[in-house]
């Protein structure tokens, strides 16, 4: 990857939030599509998604951003507390980031800027970029609350010059979520699911078999692969949940614990579990690929890389998160995967009720909508440059 980081073209820095993975593995495909144009790529990030940025792009130029340093409530009851309790600080955060990338822009001057949900990455100076699959939020306070804070939402995303929404415009995965009533007034695109995994996924697909299962019995090294993910301290408490359960899995088992950067201090497993703290792309897409069953958090991020590898999930949304609890609705309802309470969780009982789970997929494909998106990004960066 050493001619990356030689690239000669327009700077672009993009930047995922530090919520979970999610926020950064979905920019994969969108830095490999800037790299393939010429581009010279910039990464912003923090955390532990800061860190996967790094590992999966080892050459390029890593800027170190404001954290949000978000913490999630250990009962259902009170996350909505908890979170209400933070906003002081996340407003301070989004000031941050606006701080950062303007006394950045002094030092490195930037074509564009490319942010994955860090709404305070944005310049009047700038063609700056807001990714969001969520524009419809929502909230346990009905419809009223959910459109005061929608207004809200917009008001964030419409300091950007344009929003990319990672969905279908006709086929959503994410649903209501990414197709609200109305758009906020910049122009906003569709540019289909992102998943780290797209372009091996589109690559071997054909078109007749992208409906079924990838999983092939012949080839499978795991019996089940267990991803978690998200922010604490919900993660460990899903971890401690499930260790607790997977001795009754019979066959091997591969625990990935979402901690890049962190390979010591596993914890105690059964015998046939395998304990990685986290594996490269390349790695996990294999080990997904073969796995007959994945048992994983119902975010938008894992959602959208399940369905590019069409592997058979069983999803389980973080307590209390309405978007997630949402999106597990969705995607049982429409046969993408089945989806369950963690307060009930019966690892066993899911594992038999999947083997009959119909599991249906979304055709694969979908790239040229991104494509798109960059070649109007493009084109205005040329229109700024001739301006200035």
């Amino acid at each position: 990857m050493s001619s990356d980081s030689a690239s000669s073209g327009p700077a672009i820095l993009v930047a995922p939030l530090d919520w979970g993975l999610g926020h950064a593995t979905r920019c994969f495909p969108i830095i490999r599509n800037l790299l393939a144009r010429g581009h010279a790529v910039h990464l912003g990030g923090s955390g532990a998604s800061g860190r996967l940025l790094r590992d999966a792009f080892p050459d390029l130029p890593y800027h170190e951003l404001p954290g949000h340093n978000v913490r999630y409530a250990r009962s259902r009851r009170g996350w909505l507390w908890k979170i209400m309790r933070q906003l002081p600080q996340l407003r301070h955060s989004v000031r941050a980031e606006h701080r950062w990338l303007t006394a950045f822009l002094r030092r490195q001057p930037l074509a564009a800027v490319i942010s994955d949900n860090r709404y305070g990455l944005y310049h009047p100076q700038l063609p700056c970029v807001l990714i969001t699959h969520q524009l419809d939020i929502r909230t346990p306070f009905g419809a009223a609350g959910n459109r005061a804070l929608r207004a809200l939402h917009y008001r964030l995303i419409e300091r950007f010059r344009s929003c990319w929404v990672p969905d279908g415009e006709h086929f959503s995965l994410a649903g209501a979520l990414s197709h609200p009533s109305a758009l906020p007034a910049v122009p906003t695109q569709y540019i289909g699911p992102l998943s780290r995994f797209s372009d091996s996924a589109e690559a071997s697909a054909d078109g007749s078999a992208s409906n079924t299962p990838n999983y092939k019995q012949q080839t499978s090294t795991y019996q089940l692969v267990v991803l978690l993910s998200g922010p604490e301290p919900q993660r460990s408490i899903w971890e401690a949940q499930l260790l607790a359960q997977l001795h009754l899995v019979e066959g091997p088992v591969l625990l990935l614990r979402g901690l890049p950067g962190n390979s010591s201090n596993n914890p105690p497993a059964p015998p046939q579990v395998t304990v990685r703290a986290h594996l490269s792309a390349e790695a996990l897409e294999a080990e997904l690929r073969n796995a007959r069953f994945v048992v994983a958090r119902c975010g938008y991020s894992t959602v959208m890389d399940l369905a590019a590898l069409r592997a058979r999930g069983i999803l389980v949304p973080t307590p209390g998160q309405t978007e997630q609890e949402y999106l597990a609705r969705h995607v049982t309802e429409q046969g993408i995967a089945p989806c369950y309470r963690q307060e009930d969780f019966d690892l066993r009982a899911a594992l038999a009720a999947a083997e009959t789970f119909p599991y249906r997929f979304p055709p694969a494909g979908g790239a040229g909508a991104l494509d798109t998106a960059i070649d109007e990004l493009e084109g205005a960066i040329a229109q700024e440059k001739q301006r200035s």
